[in-house]
């Protein structure tokens, strides 16, 4: 079996697609049916540095825009990402259109769907081979692209929210070469959950439990559960225990209601904390033209 194909399977039975721990600042990322069910406009940067001071670990990078019409029915969106981790590199971007749905007076059902591209790339010149001339490998990048779309549910008032979205809903092959039909690289269909509520404690104080459930056949189901206190809408701290990985840190604030920065640390718990020193992930915000019939604060 090639150096390709091994890597290839181990990558394929693992999650495929970027861990983030502040999933609930941009559920648009996650989830299309979230587009445009915020009450304003936002261009976010996500970066995040996974498992410090291990070589070749992941990088992630993403920067998307998001928000309603005018008619505050329809929502529009857009990303575009890169995923790094060692000699693989993932780039890609995808638009996505969402949809609400009026339940009852205070009830929204967001649809959406998301349409994109992704290319993946595998630098061979990277890797270090047992023998020379393996037929799966060359010296140069090799890289194939595909389509790629989503689809997802968004449940939400002002204090509630629920959400469930399929990446990668269409599973294309990664067939890097010609005649190469046969393989068992592709972009497999992953499963996300979330839910959370907003807890009015105080007139100034806020608390949101939620949690996530991540899943990708045949790896088991994932949960983050994640606990915010928010302080008179502008600063927050919190934290967040991943299932079998690590405890997370996390904090925030929003200036003039516009611009937002947020961190987080993951001090991991599992067997790889003896090679790394945790996880970084920083997310800064601007938003931006907040509709005038929605006067939700903005969190």
């Amino acid at each position: 079996m090639t150096l390709v194909v091994v890597l290839a399977s181990s990558w394929a039975i693992g999650q495929q697609l970027p861990q983030y721990s502040q999933f609930f600042l941009n559920k648009t990322i996650l989830n299309p049916g979230a587009t445009g069910t915020e009450p304003y406009w936002e261009a976010q940067l996500i970066n995040r540095l996974q498992w410090v001071g291990m070589n070749d670990a992941p990088r992630t990078h993403i920067f998307s825009v998001s928000g309603p019409l005018k008619n505050d029915k329809m929502g529009l969106g857009g990303k575009i990402f890169s995923d790094v981790t060692g000699p693989t590199r993932r780039t890609g971007f995808s638009f996505s259109y969402g949809y609400k749905l009026k339940l009852t007076e205070t009830l929204r059902l967001g649809m959406g769907l998301s349409f994109g591209g992704l290319q993946h790339t595998t630098d061979a010149s990277q890797i270090t081979l047992q023998s020379n001339g393996d037929v799966a490998l060359s010296n140069l990048p090799q890289s194939v692209f595909v389509p790629d779309a989503g689809f997802g549910l968004h449940l939400y008032n002002e204090d509630f929210y629920f959400g469930v979205s399929m990446p990668q809903l269409l599973g294309n092959k990664l067939e890097y070469f010609e005649n190469y039909g046969n393989t068992d690289a592709s972009l497999s269909r992953h499963l996300f959950g979330y839910a959370g509520y907003k807890f009015k404690v105080t007139d100034d104080i806020v608390v949101e439990p939620a949690v996530m459930a991540k899943w990708v056949e045949p790896a088991p189901v994932s949960f983050d559960v994640n606990l915010r206190v928010i302080f008179r809408d502008y600063a927050w701290l919190g934290f967040s225990y991943r299932m079998n990985d690590a405890v997370v840190a996390m904090a925030g604030f929003t200036i003039n209601e516009s611009l937002v920065f947020a961190y987080s640390y993951d001090i991991p718990t599992s067997d790889i904390q003896t090679v790394t020193s945790g996880s970084h992930e920083v997310m800064i915000a601007i938003r931006f033209r907040q509709a005038s019939n929605n006067k939700r604060k903005m969190k």
